[in-house]
């Protein structure tokens, strides 16, 4: 089944405090995701480079993150770029900074040259978890959980009974909830993301994680609710921080 290659959620951003949650309903912080077919990968880095150290792409209000799939299902692109900002706001302040940016025109122009796109999708971040240490490679890996959701509220009563126990708050990592507001014909309504400081820690982690008995409760609970659509991997290569 096509996956739902979303996110790659990693340490920084905005996130200071060991849990999150979103409050009342309101995301925690929105993301852009694209996933590129990069035939001269290289390229992809310098273009970005070059954009994000220009006057305009400092500009923008947001954090945007180059990753490298690992794991990816059905889909071919090889890599992925994530946008991520703060609210709507800065959505629209960084489309207004590229709007008429020459800055902007030579990237695209040269990432067409080094890439074509395959998937892109928008969603929303509810939960997130991470705590001082939990992350200190410069290049972490994420494994992303794409689910569809059937049964909302039974399924935020069992995630959030999960979210709080010792399995998650304890997780050698940043673990993420994110919920889909678009993403074309790509299946999934919400995912899940853990991330650590490499693909062993985080294999050893995600093991012993199935093996405790907040997932077992948590899996008992949400039977019936949601749908697996995708189980995938990817590596950061590089972030780009706007303060």
């Amino acid at each position: 089944m096509k996956n739902l290659n979303a996110l790659c959620l990693f340490t920084s951003l905005m996130l200071c405090s060991a849990s999150l949650f979103a409050q009342a309903n309101q995301p925690l912080f929105y993301g852009q995701s694209v996933g590129v077919i990069a035939s001269d990968a290289p390229a992809v880095l310098d273009a970005m480079d070059a954009w994000r150290s220009s006057e305009d792409g400092k500009a923008g209000n947001n954090t945007v993150v180059l990753l490298q799939n690992v794991v990816n299902g059905d889909y071919n692109s090889t890599h992925q770029v994530n946008i991520f900002y703060p609210d709507g706001a800065a959505m629209d302040q960084s489309a207004q900074a590229t709007a008429s940016s020459p800055a902007w025109k030579e990237f695209q122009s040269a990432l067409r040259k080094a890439a074509r796109p395959e998937w892109e999708n928008t969603y929303a971040i509810l939960r997130a978890k991470m705590k001082p240490g939990d992350i200190s490679s410069s290049t972490p890996t994420s494994i992303i959980f794409a689910i569809t959701v059937t049964d909302g509220a039974r399924f935020m009563r069992a995630f959030d009974d999960f979210w709080g126990s010792p399995a998650i708050q304890e997780f050698p990592g940043a673990v993420y909830l994110g919920e889909v507001i678009a993403a074309g014909a790509m299946p999934g309504t919400h995912f899940v993301t853990f991330v650590a400081d490499s693909r062993g820690k985080l294999t050893e982690a995600m093991m012993a994680l199935r093996g405790t008995e907040a997932m077992a409760s948590y899996t008992a609970a949400a039977s019936g609710t949601r749908t697996l659509e995708a189980t995938n991997m990817t590596a950061e290569i590089k972030r780009w921080v706007n303060n």
